[in-house]
């Protein structure tokens, strides 16, 4: 819905004192004609928001075929993407469709999702919106595609700043020179993406060019945001770096709304804050130059373990001896996700209580007379580490299935492995850890007894893998072990070989207590167990744990202080503000019994 008169829908907010951001029952809030100049500003690209499901709700705007509508789409990651308050993992369902989830009589509200939104098209929008929240003492948020398992970009009483719709074109370069004459550490082919574009456009215009880049797994999310400035994995991670490494240069908006690029000869500060620093901190990114690589064909394994007549315990035993030889498996060249859980987690028939799973790849010389040498050493790595001590087990503990596909080309075998939106929702959380070689090589039996720390629950310790998965990122090694100059990534990137992620959910009809034992189990204990196997490596800031109390240490280690420096430097009025970001500690939302509330400073 476009610019309309605002209703007040928040009720009960705290009165804003000087040391808090204005909320919308406030006596500072901006005026209807303030909000109305602001319109005008930005040439109507002023959005009024309202609850993606509220035509589910009795009232004026119901309407029975847009609920069916946007109830078919509410865990689609590309459907609610399109509207400026579609998150795949919201903090807070406070308006769902009433036909999913929501109990009848249930009142529909905003909650801590942003009020309006600057659809922005061009820099000066996105200037306009920065001005007007600084002047008005709002709170601003940045968003794209709204894949954000923390949340930055929600806040209750918040302008949002939405740059899904700055589409400046993607801009090929066979052979790349910066236009401002910076003379980067790369002369071989890039593209710069000028605004929202998500991964999927990027991956098939590459793929016209006879090149790929290294982006993320889901097709879905954005190339500029929190991908590229929170590190980002892939597929292609291993063989040639983390996303942030394949930056080369950036146009940003400043909270001053001065726009200025960053590369290796100019904000080098800023340029080396946003390549691993996070999004949504130090200002707003419209436009980014990455890096591109000619194609390769791969060479893709995937295994299966479907438990027959094994237990979950046996399983477990089994997987860690695979996740063991992790190390092996990337330095001979693969890299790719595996999965251990329930099978309706992992999209599986609902008859399989769990499994392990992988897709992995190996990118293959564009020689064709090394490829027949090459397909052979790694098919040999995989049987001899892996499917040889798999074999006593297959029909009667499991059925293991090993399969072999040549594709290629990187774009044919990303369609065929990859590339499927995400699944959002709102009962989930996430944590992660980094794990280097000596966490993992010759460690099967610390291993398993993580997995059972990890597959057990929170009341009485039993193993269950009913609302548990284990994601398996063999993203590491290779690339990514060794550092790009003008980077700010957790230092256990450079010696990380597995990202380790771990996803409980819990019952719609949970308690607010129950809720609480899932989050404060999967913070602690869970994390606990992680952390026991590799110290000071490091979470991975963008699927992380929002609740997680060590976060500056976790997110960004030693790198911290120097980040926080250069957010005071380019943000000393903190305009940007989400969190856990750099700086964020600063200020502290005083949140109800809903769990969200307006913004204020900590003393």
């Amino acid at each position: 819905m476009l610019w309309s008169a605002f209703p007040l829908l928040f009720l009960g907010a705290q009165s804003v004192v000087a040391k808090c951001k204005c909320a919308p029952t406030d006596n500072c809030w901006p005026s209807l004609s303030a909000w109305d100049t602001l319109n005008s500003t930005v040439n109507g690209k002023l959005i009024h928001n309202q609850p993606l499901a509220e035509s589910c709700y009795p009232g004026q705007d119901y309407n029975a075929q847009s609920c069916k509508d946007i109830s078919n789409g509410w865990h689609n990651s590309s459907i609610i993407g399109l509207d400026p308050l579609g998150y795949s993992y919201p903090l807070f369902d406070t308006c769902p469709p009433v036909n999913t989830s929501a109990a009848k009589g249930q009142a529909c509200d905003l909650g801590n999702a942003p009020v309006y939104t600057v659809n922005a098209t061009e820099a000066e929008d996105v200037a306009a919106g920065i001005r007007f929240a600084k002047e008005n003492n709002i709170l601003l948020v940045i968003k794209n595609t709204g894949h954000d398992i923390v949340g930055r970009s929600q806040g209750y009483g918040s302008l949002m700043i939405w740059i899904k719709y700055i589409r400046n074109g993607l801009q090929y370069h066979e052979n790349y020179s910066s236009p401002s004459g910076c003379r980067a550490n790369w002369t071989g082919s890039a593209f710069t993406v000028g605004g929202g574009y998500v991964w999927r456009e990027v991956y098939y215009a590459a793929a016209d060019k006879g090149q790929l880049v290294v982006g993320g797994g889901d097709s879905t999310v954005g190339v500029i945001g929190g991908y590229l400035q929170g590190a980002g994995h892939g597929y292609s991670s291993h063989h040639f770096g983390l996303g942030t490494d394949q930056v080369l240069e950036m146009t940003v908006v400043l909270a001053s709304g001065e726009i200025v690029i960053a590369n290796a000869c100019q904000h080098t500060d800023l340029f080396t804050a946003l390549r691993g620093g996070g999004g949504g901190t130090y200002g707003v990114v419209i436009s980014t130059t990455i890096k591109a690589y000619p194609t390769r064909p791969v060479l893709a394994h995937r295994l299966s373990v479907i438990p027959l007549n094994a237990s979950l315990a046996t399983l477990l035993n089994v997987s860690a001896n695979i996740v063991s030889k992790y190390p092996i498996l990337s330095d001979a060249g693969f890299s790719g996700y595996g999965t251990m859980g329930p099978g309706a987690l992992l999209g599986q028939s609902s008859q399989v209580s769990a499994l392990y799973g992988h897709k992995f790849g190996k990118m293959l010389p564009n020689n064709n007379a090394s490829i027949a040498a090459s397909i052979q050493q790694a098919k040999s790595v995989i049987n001899k580490h892996l499917v040889q001590d798999l074999l006593p087990y297959n029909g009667s503990d499991f059925r293991i299935t090993s399969e072999w596909t040549l594709y290629p080309s990187f774009k044919k075998y990303y369609a065929a492995t990859g590339g499927q939106p995400t699944v959002g929702i709102s009962n989930l959380l996430l944590t992660s850890r980094l794990f280097d070689k000596a966490a993992l090589l010759n460690n099967e039996q610390k291993l398993e007894g993580m997995m059972r720390t990890l597959f057990s629950t929170h009341t009485n310790r039993t193993l269950s893998a009913k609302d548990t998965m284990l994601y398996l990122c063999l993203v590491g090694g290779g690339k990514v072990l060794h550092p790009e100059p003008y980077t700010s990534v957790h230092p256990g990137w450079r010696k990380a070989y597995l990202l380790s992620e771990v996803i409980n959910v819990w019952s719609e009809d949970a308690s607010v207590e129950e809720i609480k034992k899932v989050k404060d189990d999967l913070t602690f204990r869970k994390m606990d167990a992680m952390r026991a196997l590799t110290p000071g490596m490091g979470n991975y800031l963008n699927e992380a744990d929002r609740y997680d109390p060590s976060w500056k240490e976790d997110f960004w280690g030693e790198n911290y202080g120097w980040l926080r420096s250069v957010k005071q430097r380019y943000d000393p009025d903190h305009i940007f503000w989400c969190y856990p970001c750099v700086g964020s500690e600063y200020w502290g939302e005083v949140t109800s019994e809903k769990g969200y509330g307006p913004l204020c400073q900590n003393d």
